[in-house]
């Protein structure tokens, strides 16, 4: 059996308290690399000794495997537990005995249709939403699925007790955001962020591995299988063993580049739409970031695969695309919220969640200053200013008016593209969310259209 860290303990300790003020749905907040699953896992140990039975829904066929397992470690009673992908629970309901608890897996998917037609057929189960980010892009709360929100340590305290490793974060180059188009799952469309990229955007990722992590096994994260496979070979090539790996890669071969990599004979995984939620990746000391999003849940998951930790390990984290600017660095403290906008708790107002932080023009360390030196390498820094150009790829401090340029060109770009169109010629939630704000309409207006044109499951 797993032995429970006092924080996680803690966590169930809290959930307990709340079923016994009556919630029955209840939303639980753990950040990436804590253990969700084993807290999960040891609550449905308590319930399956009494006679209950659980159910765990998950999202991907690849998690169900690890998550049996771990199941199975924390001794489990598997004849009362039943593990599965939520495609699969969603269509054979009738045939599903009904749980005393119903365990969520990250559950800010949770307002989708087909999780929502699993928490209404088993009405009188306990139903645990399990989760690194309660946050929707839409801005749409969690009021609807969840009647209470149990929020995990914060990043910071499990970083000062030796949880989490510290974190170096490096933003050395950006991207052009004006070609940046946004599909109507609101995250930016595969094709723009190509045209985005500069030429020589690879060579630069492999040059700047080379100087700040060459010694590091890491995980590059791109925006789609051919540029995981163009960045491998540009690893090799430099003398640096890597495989890519992606959502279709056979589970024998991408088991064997896992195991390699565990081995320490494969120093850098690249991938597209794999390693996010979920999936597990041992060793990973650094993370490359090669893909822009507009999701606060993706943006962890990637740069928290890096800070599992080891005594006297600093993980390093490599930004080429600007995430930084959208989200603050990982190691912020977040206030979540069951709430969307416009109620008390979290908002999605971009500005204003975002701290303007700087980047040091002697070795790109990424951090909020405090000082009139760097806190990596001690350098003097200087006022605000753009840095030089390093390998034809521009460099500029991150500052909350860059922040606010960036913001403002997305903005005229949407109000552009909704000019003279009518409701219903609207394309994508995006541009709802825009008309609305273009014409003055309450808040409310974009949701429940964007409902209603079926952008928002």
């Amino acid at each position: 059996m797993y032995q429970l860290r006092d924080y996680q303990l803690e966590t169930i300790n809290n959930i307990y308290k709340s079923m016994a003020n009556h919630h029955k749905s209840i939303m639980v907040q753990q950040p990436p690399r804590t253990g969700k699953t084993v807290i999960m896992a040891e609550i449905a140990r308590r319930a399956t000794a009494k006679g209950n039975r659980v159910l765990f829904v998950v999202h991907r066929r690849e998690i169900v495997k690890q998550v049996k397992q771990t199941f199975i470690n924390q001794s489990v009673d598997m004849s009362l537990a039943m593990v599965g992908m939520v495609q699969t629970v969603a269509i054979r309901l009738h045939h599903i005995p009904t749980p005393k608890v119903l365990f969520v897996d990250e559950a800010h998917h949770s307002l989708a249709k087909s999780y929502q037609r699993i928490l209404k057929h088993f009405p009188d189960a306990i139903k645990l939403l399990f989760t690194a980010t309660p946050y929707r892009m839409s801005g749409e709360g969690f009021e609807a699925v969840a009647d209470d929100l149990i929020v995990g340590k914060p990043i910071s305290w499990l970083i000062e007790n030796n949880f989490l490793a510290p974190v170096d974060y490096y933003a050395p180059t950006e991207i052009n955001t004006e070609k940046l188009k946004i599909k109507r799952t609101g995250e930016f469309d595969s094709k723009s962020i190509e045209e985005a990229f500069k030429p020589k955007i690879y060579g630069n990722a492999v040059k700047t591995f080379q100087k700040l992590a060459n010694n590091k096994q890491a995980i590059a994260y791109t925006y789609n299988v051919a540029s995981a496979e163009h960045l491998a070979k540009e690893f090799n090539a430099n003398g640096i063993t890597a495989q890519a790996v992606n959502g279709k890669t056979p589970t024998e071969h991408r088991d064997a580049i896992i195991a390699d990599y565990k081995a320490g004979k494969i120093q850098v995984v690249t991938n597209a739409e794999l390693f996010t939620e979920g999936l597990d990746l041992p060793n990973v000391d650094c993370v490359v970031m090669l893909r822009p999003t507009r999701s606060l849940s993706l943006y962890l998951q990637f740069a928290m695969r890096s800070m599992n930790p080891r005594p006297g390990k600093r993980a390093i984290i490599i930004d080429h695309v600007g995430n930084v600017n959208r989200f603050g660095l990982p190691t912020d403290d977040r206030n979540w919220s069951l709430y969307g906008n416009g109620k008390t708790g979290t908002t999605n107002t971009r500005v204003a969640e975002v701290k303007s932080v700087t980047v040091c023009p002697k070795c790109f360390a990424t951090f909020y200053r405090s000082g009139d030196k760097c806190p990596a390498c001690g350098a003097v820094l200087t006022e605000e200013k753009e840095l030089e150009v390093v390998d034809d790829v521009e460099l500029k401090k991150i500052t909350q008016q860059r922040l606010i340029k960036i913001h403002k060109i997305i903005d005229d770009r949407m109000n552009m593209n909704i000019a003279g169109k009518r409701p219903s010629d609207l394309q994508s939630y995006e541009e709802i969310q825009a008309y609305g704000k273009l014409n003055n309409y309450k808040p409310g207006w974009a949701y429940y259209y964007g409902k209603k044109r079926g952008f928002i499951q």
